[in-house]
């Protein structure tokens, strides 16, 4: 049975370090039977990844694309994110947090692709997001993985899951001129509408084509954290990687 303990010290086995700017994409499940006799499993790996980057900044992601594109409308503490169930636990600490007057855990307002920040800095990191008109610009969560040097962790997933991907594609392809209006209520209950343009590139399902290219410039490490497989890998690298293998070997564009 893995316990908190048990799931900090694998993750820090990866080469994790207290001071870290950390992404985590995680299949709960793959992690295997932990112990829940004080708290959900969920909670348990989160507070372990917390613990790893206790002076950093943990990110986990709280995506709700399929939600907005269904109904048009994001609620900062109700729209759940549709990625799996530790991004909706973790929405939950950050309603208390914000609530118990905690600046270090915070969702930031992105309608689309939205984090739930932890760490002494939270609240300023996220502000980017905010404003930001695309789904993962330079400017917010996933484009400061490349300019604050952070590393992404996938916890039973593919590199299908690593949005940071995205962002490389931001830069690298042209926002379409289709914009979608999306009705926000942020945590004080205030509303506006937000309009989000839609971008173009690779679909995700294309991204395991960087792994070999990963491997060769030394972007990734390989273990375990429970029984999950799992990949951390150098944002700074994976941004090279990507942008190369797309300026040599474009990929069809996704709309």
């Amino acid at each position: 049975m893995h316990t908190e303990q048990s799931l900090a010290a694998d993750i820090r086995a990866l080469g994790v370090t207290s001071t870290d700017l950390l992404t985590v994409h995680t299949a709960l499940k793959k992690v295997g039977t932990i112990d829940t006799s004080q708290k959900s499993g969920a909670e348990v790996l989160i507070d372990a990844l917390r613990s790893c980057v206790s002076e950093g900044l943990l990110l986990i992601p709280a995506h709700t694309f399929r939600n907005v594109r269904e109904t048009p409308v994001f609620d900062i503490r109700r729209t759940m994110p549709c990625i799996g169930a530790v991004p909706c636990v973790a929405v939950e600490m950050a309603n208390r947090a914000v609530d118990a007057g905690d600046p270090t855990c915070v969702r930031s307002l992105h309608v689309s692709h939205s984090v739930v920040a932890f760490g002494a800095r939270a609240q300023e990191f996220v502000q980017g997001d905010r404003i930001g008109r695309t789904r993962t610009p330079m400017t917010g969560s996933y484009g400061k993985l490349y300019y604050e040097n952070g590393k992404i962790l996938l916890l039973g997933v593919d590199l299908t899951c690593n949005t940071f991907i995205h962002a490389v594609d931001e830069v690298l392809y042209s926002v379409t001129d289709e914009i979608v209006p999306i009705t926000v209520t942020d945590y004080d209950g205030s509303t506006w509408v937000h309009a989000q343009h839609a971008t173009s590139g690779p679909a995700s399902a294309s991204f395991e084509r960087y792994r070999g290219a990963l491997e060769k410039n030394g972007a990734v490490t390989y273990g375990k954290v429970g029984d999950a497989d799992a990949m951390l890998i150098d944002a700074r690298k994976c941004f090279s990687v990507v942008a190369y293998m797309q300026t040599v070997m474009p990929e069809p564009i996704d709309p």
